[in-house]
């Protein structure tokens, strides 16, 4: 008797045939970051004999041009609804260590048992990235499209009488 084990591998659905898409120039818009404005803006794109019409169902105003221009640019022969997710990522905040003073400086903070270095926060900038389209649902055809925004990071300094 033969057993033969299929390697059972998940994989988002492909998006249908009918439908072409192009997500170049596709990006955050600068205005809703700023204001960290998420959401999802819900598209309809209906195919007709003059060309395509793109219809927006919901969607926050700051979000919606963005992914409208964007649809626009896509080709189908079918009725299609397209989430576009615009969601903001945190930054990535991490601690180094920064030696204080000079060799000398640090003998003697040895001397009284104190500390050497101080830990410093540094805040590395995140960028923008698009999540390729996936299948949701076949019938009517559903697809969803994350746009990942970058946020900015805020500085904050201490003054030497605050870190004391």
């Amino acid at each position: 008797m033969y057993v033969m084990l299929l390697p059972l591998v998940a994989t988002a659905q492909a998006v249908p045939e009918g439908v072409k898409y192009d997500l170049t120039d596709l990006a955050y818009p600068r205005v809703a970051r700023l204001a960290r404005i998420q959401g999802v803006v819900k598209l309809e794109l209906i195919p007709n004999e003059t060309g395509q019409e793109v219809k927006l169902i919901s969607g926050d105003p700051l979000l919606a041009p963005q992914a409208t221009g964007n649809l626009s640019k896509w080709r189908t022969n079918q009725p299609i609804t397209v989430n576009f997710i615009f969601r903001l990522a945190d930054p990535d905040i991490s601690k180094k260590r920064v030696t204080k003073g000079d060799a000398f400086d640090r003998m003697i903070l040895r001397m009284f048992h104190l500390a050497t270095y101080t830990e410093e926060y540094y805040c590395k900038q995140s960028s923008d990235k698009l999540v390729e389209p996936n299948v949701v649902q076949e019938v009517p055809v559903i697809l969803d499209v994350e746009i990942v925004g970058g946020t900015n990071c805020l500085q904050v300094e201490t003054s030497l009488v605050a870190s004391r």
